[in-house]
């Protein structure tokens, strides 16, 4: 959740201060540079004097946590404020409804049903018998006098030209319910989710680059602000496009949120700590749809519920005082607010900076070092580097299309929609805390592949199982297992692309995970034909991931590539080590791997 975006902070010399942001969806990276050269790195000032997590970088920390919050209402939010209850077509002349509950016996009267093996029946939604409204001014008993199942179904059916009645026990009321975007419209209901992920692109681009220009401090408080103003003006949106153009922003402020928050919690620490925040900071995404869950269920009118999950932004207002900005960002803009931040900051960490930690020297190299710019075709120029990007697209590709398909369409599983979504949600936060152990014990690559992998098998599994308990299981399982990979791969990320295009590679690869929950909502329209579709691709495209992280190279505890030339270098013959080692195992190829290796390696 999220989730969504790291930040590397490289090149603790005296002389240099390297300072990338990623920016999801730009295509290179812009380095921070001082051009006065009046201070130290700010790594170096943080691992000699401040710390690398101290008092003020938890103040930071608890900030951007508890903003977190709100981003997890909205990310999901379609899941109650789109929910589609049973249905059925309105029939003139006739009361098929009381009280939120369809009346049985009218329906038998009104509406074509099927009866399977060992389930019960299941009435059409989108068509009626074809009978005018005087066929329905009789009694119960008459109407069957002069009617009987063949002869109505004998009449053939129409369509429902007198609109829909809805199951409204579960739900009070949902845009699918105010607007009938069911049967021919229901296509517009994924639209929605779509359109709603396409602004969170969209604000992974503007947000990104306000926050190299303008500053981390105001593009993240305009984001609030856009959060807040326009999700309440979706509660009150008078028909479905407005409401569509109102969750365009909020997706896009959500982004900026997120975008941003990442980049400030990354650029106040020191580098032991980058991967421990950028694992705890996520775990706030989970505790917001999990706090989510609670207030859809206390709440079943949509626009009461968009409404109750944009308020709470007002409880930011103080951020306009107490947010600071990112020293590491001023110190190339505005080098005496850097050093009043730094200030700060040691005052509540509770040591001392000396004079000499603003004093630096050279700053040719740095403006020599800054005059290169790179982009995404620098990632594809080269064969090995162009191979390893095209594999982390995808992987982050299949990761976003699977964690949010499986997210936003959670009432497709049997039982409680919101105990599903609930469990759903806790889900989530053992597959964040478990890398913190396994990408360190075990390298970057096997948690990831292992994570893809039984997500795969355990989709696969869903497929085959009946509607009941032990399918919830395993989905939830899997949930937590998309969750790992998901959070891995980006971890992962970092440490493939060299120094100089790292920010580069991990924008382009955001930017396919954006582009993966974008189409993730229309995938489900497979369900249509055949109900099993979604779970079989979803499971069949990450096993498929995980199979090509095995092709990446290992990146624990090794010297990470610096420049294009290390990058192309870095990790070449994997690909073809790892096809010959499953090859040899599988016993379709004579000889042993290791050997030629050892053989390979001393000729060279």
């Amino acid at each position: 959740m999220l989730k969504e975006c790291q930040e590397i902070l490289v090149g603790a010399t005296p002389n240099k201060t390297l300072c990338w942001t990623i920016r999801l969806g730009g295509t290179s990276a812009e380095e921070i540079t001082d051009p006065e050269d009046t201070m130290l790195p700010f790594d170096e000032i943080l691992t000699k004097y401040l710390g690398e997590f101290g008092l003020y970088q938890g103040w930071v920390l608890f900030l951007m946590c508890f903003a977190e919050i709100p981003v997890g209402f909205h990310q999901v939010a379609s899941v109650f404020l789109a929910a589609v209850p049973a249905y059925h077509c309105a029939v003139p002349g006739l009361v098929t409804s009381r009280d939120c509950q369809p009346i049985l016996q009218a329906l038998e009267m009104s509406i074509p049903w099927t009866q399977e093996k060992n389930e019960s029946r299941q009435y059409r939604q989108c068509t009626r018998y074809n009978l005018t409204e005087q066929d329905y001014n009789v009694s119960y008993a008459d109407f069957w006098q002069s009617h009987t199942p063949e002869s109505l179904s004998a009449g053939g059916t129409i369509s429902c030209d007198r609109g829909w009645e809805y199951d409204c026990t579960t739900f009070t009321s949902t845009i699918v319910t105010e607007w009938d975007i069911v049967c021919s419209g229901g296509w517009l209901k994924r639209l929605t989710t779509a359109l709603y992920m396409v602004g969170v692109m969209v604000g992974a681009v503007v947000f990104g680059d306000l926050a190299d220009r303008l500053g981390r401090r105001p593009s993240y408080l305009l984001s609030l602000l856009i959060q807040c103003v326009f999700g309440v003006a979706a509660a009150f949106a008078p028909n479905l496009a407005l409401f569509v153009i109102f969750r365009f922003f909020v997706g896009a402020a959500t982004s900026g949120v997120i975008i941003v928050s990442c980049v400030m919690v990354a650029e106040f620490v020191g580098p032991s700590e980058r991967v421990k925040v950028g694992v705890f900071r996520p775990l706030f995404f989970a505790v917001g749809e999990i706090i989510f869950a609670g207030i859809a269920y206390g709440i079943r009118d949509w626009r009461m519920l968009q409404l109750a999950i944009s308020l709470p932004n007002l409880l930011f207002i103080p951020y306009f005082w107490v947010c600071p900005e990112s020293p590491r960002w001023l110190m190339s803009r505005d080098q005496q607010r850097a050093k009043e931040i730094t200030l700060s900051m040691a005052r509540m960490n509770k040591v001392e900076v000396p004079d000499e930690a603003f004093v630096s020297g050279d700053p040719e190299s740095i403006k020599e070092e800054a005059s290169r710019k790179y982009s995404i075709v620098d990632l594809l120029r080269t064969p090995n580097m162009r191979m390893r990007s095209f594999k982390c697209f995808y992987v982050w590709f299949t990761c976003s299309l699977v964690f949010y398909g499986f997210s936003l369409n959670i009432t497709d599983l049997s039982g409680n929609i919101y105990l599903n979504f609930l469990i759903s949600s806790i889900m989530e936060i053992p597959g964040y805390l478990s890398l913190l152990y396994l990408q360190e014990r075990f390298g970057r690559k096997i948690p990831v592949f292992t994570y893809l992998f039984l997500t795969g098998l355990g989709l696969i599994i869903v497929t085959v199982l009946p509607p009941g308990d032990s399918r919830v299981a395993v989905a939830m399982l899997s949930k937590l297992c998309i969750t790992g990979g998901f959070q891995g791969i980006m971890i992962y990320s970092i440490e493939l692309f060299p120094t100089v295009v790292r920010n580069t590679g991990m924008g382009s690869s955001s930017m396919a995970a954006r582009f993966g929950a974008t189409i993730s909502p229309f995938l489900w329209l497979l369900a249509d034909v055949w109900r099993p579709a979604p779970y079989l691709l979803f499971s069949i495209m990450t096993i498929l991931a995980g199979l090509l992280c095995m092709l990446l190279p290992e990146t624990k505890g090794l010297q990470l590539p610096q420049t294009l030339e290390d990058g192309e270098e870095f990790g070449r013959g994997v690909t073809k080590k790892m096809i010959d080692s499953a090859l040899t195992a599988l016993k379709l190829k004579k000889g042993n791997v290791e050997v030629e290796d050892r053989v390979q390696d001393t000729k060279a």
